[in-house]
Order: structure tokens, then sequence, then C-alpha cells
């Protein structure tokens, strides 16, 4: 657990999702996670600076029970994720934490959500095809390598069989990895897909991370970064393929 490096932060407002906070002595910066609440349990992140003493930030978490003058500290870092293997077949939150029932993730390799962008020198110029192995999308619709593609479908249409499929193909013939980003789900839905994907036996081969409906804003507002972030690990780390799926990316 990282300690609160500067003491002495204050709630000044509270409008739903938006918290202001004060501090006398030193800012935090941008980015930065505080911590607020008298057992430090809203978890906010810094997008302003409001003034030489105020920043504004998004709650990550419920502020039901946070009140004005409630103490605010500063961690001195941005939202971290876990990354690397031992997070392929397990289902977290925005937080990094396990929202599967097994076991919880310490120590090994965290990483800041906010990473910095490829530089424009080690992006690939080349086109090449992603052969996904379902001959409608090869021959109808074929995705490019690196690219982008979106889904659209009712429901019960299918997209998850597609999305296992498109798992399954990816770890058999590319070896690579997955990651399942949902974004604003149901509860249920998001019960049902790791359900799905562990009977379909693709699920050790991928990695779930949810901000649900029932969670804050400001969750699902990070959730797809927390996810970005453990992506780029096996790109840029294990040198894998890897397949990143988002859903639903609107929400």
């Amino acid at each position: 657990p990282v300690q609160p490096s500067i003491p002495g932060g204050s709630v000044t407002a509270i409008r739903g999702s938006v918290v202001d906070a004060y501090f006398p002595a030193e800012l935090p910066a941008l980015n930065h996670a505080l911590k607020a609440g008298d057992a430090g349990q809203v978890i906010i992140e810094v997008v302003a600076h409001q003034s030489p003493t105020h920043v504004r930030g998004i709650a990550l978490n419920s502020t039901q029970g946070l009140s004005r003058g409630a103490p605010v500290a500063d961690t001195g870092l941005p939202l971290r994720v876990p990354v690397g293997r031992r997070l392929l077949g397990r289902m977290l939150n925005v937080f990094g934490e396990a929202i599967d029932g097994g076991a919880p993730f310490s120590g090994g390799e965290w990483r800041s959500i906010h990473q910095p962008p490829l530089p424009l020198a080690r992006r690939s110029a080349k086109m090449a095809m992603f052969e996904t192995g379902i001959k409608a999308i090869d021959l109808l619709s074929p995705l490019e390598r690196g690219g982008k593609a979106g889904m659209f479908g009712g429901a019960g249409v299918g997209k998850t069989v597609v999305i296992a499929e498109l798992i399954h193909n990816m770890a058999g013939r590319y070896q690579g990895v997955s990651l399942f980003c949902g974004i604003g789900e149901r509860c249920r839905e998001a019960e049902e897909t790791y359900r799905e994907m562990r009977a379909s036996g693709v699920l050790d081969k991928a990695v779930l991370v949810f901000g649900q409906m029932n969670e804050a804003p400001g969750a699902r507002f990070r959730v797809g970064h927390a996810a970005l972030t453990m992506a780029e690990y096996f790109r840029d780390t294990e040198k894998q393929y890897v397949l990143l799926l988002c859903d639903n990316i609107f929400r």
C-alpha cells in the first residue's frame, strides 16, 4: 500500500462524482489518485487544478457518506493496475482488484494507466490482415492487424459467441492473448460472459476487466485505460499479438 505523501487536504464540494478538494501546502499532480473519507474509502483522480490551493477530481467509486470537510490525502501516484501473465483467466475491476472470487493480486509489476503513446518511429506502416478464422468476417469484412473495427448487433444475436471464437483463434493461430473490457455492462451480462468463456475453454487465454453499470461513472470512464495498459504489457514486454475487445465503448 502507498502511504499518503501529503497530509492535510479536505473536501470542499461534492457534485455527484465530481469532488473539489483544498490542499493548503502543495497541490497533487494531475492524474494522481487521492484517498478521501475517514477510512480513505473514496478514490478520486485529479483532473484539474482550479487554483493554487484547490483541485477538482472525479470519484472512481461511490461518494456515499463523503461530506464537506472530509480528509483527503494524495497517494503520490496515478491509478495503477497489475500486469503480467498472472492475469490470464482472471476478472478484474478498474483498480486491478480481483472480482472473480479468486486470490487477490499482490506484489509483482503494477503500471500506471496513463502511459505515453507509442512513438511514431516504432509504429508499423505495413498493412496485414488479421485472419480470424471466421469465413464470413474474413471474406466480407476483413480486419487489419493493428487496426480497429466495430461490431454492432442486438441482444441475443451471438456477439459473445463471435467474441469467444475470436479469442480462441487468436490463441491458436497467433499464440496471442485477448482482453475483454466490459464498460457499463450489466452485472448479469458480466457474469454470463465469464461463465460462457469458461465453458468454451477460452478463459485461460484471456483477461476480463469490468467497469459495470452499477459502478460510478468515473470507473466506467477509466476502465478502458486500465484494460489498454494490461494489453500494452503483452504487446511491448511479452512481444505477443493482442486482441482488445471493448463492450460497450459508447458507455
